[in-house]
């Protein structure tokens, strides 16, 4: 569940209470939801609600992929060019971003459609 994560990674790594979001005054920490949102968006790759979101596997961080990248270079060394490259089994594959295709296709049936009102207009010079 998301909100265990989070309440579970503010204690961790702030040392506040998620329960201070809903009784603002009554303690030591002053909870906004603009400074929960802060707190959230600069968690490490070690939170609970990271590995939550990647599967509950920890998500590699720069240093994992830098270590593998120098075991890529390693494994290759010496190879022809234009050999088959072998890179480290165990590298989390890049996730495609999702795009609404149809979304696009009106954005861009809307951006020609505004086009050629603007170059009528010119025409008519108004």
């Amino acid at each position: 569940m998301r909100g265990d994560d989070i309440e579970a990674d503010l204690r961790r790594f702030y040392h506040t209470d998620l329960r201070d979001l809903w009784r603002p005054g009554g303690g030591d920490s002053q909870l906004t939801l603009r400074l929960l949102w802060v707190y959230i968006r600069r968690l490490p790759h070690t939170s609970a609600l990271a590995i939550s979101d990647n599967g509950g596997r920890m998500p590699w961080s720069i240093e994992d992929h830098l270590l593998a990248d120098l075991w890529a270079l390693q494994a290759n060394r010496g190879k022809k060019r234009g050999a088959r490259w072998h890179d480290y089994p165990n590298r989390p594959k890049p996730t495609a971003k999702k795009s609404n295709s149809k979304l696009d296709d009106e954005r861009i049936r809307r951006g020609q459609q505004r086009l050629a009102e603007r170059a009528r207009r010119l025409e008519e010079g108004t």
